[in-house]
């Protein structure tokens, strides 16, 4: 529970990116950027596009996105519609997240290029809160059972004490 605890509490190193993203004509078309994520954490970051048009912005696990590939409605795990805005969702286990950009109500007759810049962070308070805790639980058993060893150990024996004679009172003294 300790090991898991430290994992838990320590962040995932910051990675962070800016990208222009080209939605092409066409209501079929958006445009996706991928993440591989090793540990929990967050997703968050900016958008913008360039003529002040609105489009719309997903962020998807890998089930998510299979199922919005293939034309299915689907959960996400955030949305926006607008020309600007920001994003942000909790990444709660290891795997391949998507954001997504398509195209807004009314703008699938126009290319629309956007301006993403995104942050993926180890910084989770929710899970924080939770590696605290394990680490604090494996804490308490480490000392439970450091207590238990001592208490388990039986005392010295007399056959584990040696005597010595006084220095300078020898018992072959005349």
């Amino acid at each position: 529970m300790f090991i898991i605890g430290v994992y838990i509490v320590l962040p995932a190193t910051a990675v962070s990116g800016d990208q222009a993203a080209s939605i092409n004509t066409g209501a079929n078309y958006y445009y996706r950027i991928t993440f591989s994520i090793l540990k929990a954490g967050r997703i968050s970051g900016t958008f913008s596009e360039t003529r002040g048009n609105s489009i719309t912005l997903y962020i998807f696990n890998e089930q998510q996105q299979t199922a919005y590939q293939s034309g299915q409605t689907t959960d996400h795990m955030f949305t926006t519609s607008a020309s600007t805005g920001s994003f942000s969702a909790s990444v709660l286990s290891p795997g391949s997240y998507y954001l997504v950009l398509e195209h807004g109500a009314g703008f699938t007759d126009q290319v629309q290029n956007v301006q993403v810049s995104w942050v993926l962070d180890g910084s989770n308070p929710a899970l924080l809160g939770t590696g605290l805790a394990i680490l604090a639980t494996g804490l308490v058993l480490l000392f439970i059972g450091y207590r238990k060893m001592h208490r388990a150990s039986p005392p010295p024996s007399a056959t584990d004490v040696v005597i010595f004679d006084q220095p300078g009172k020898t018992s072959l003294s005349r």
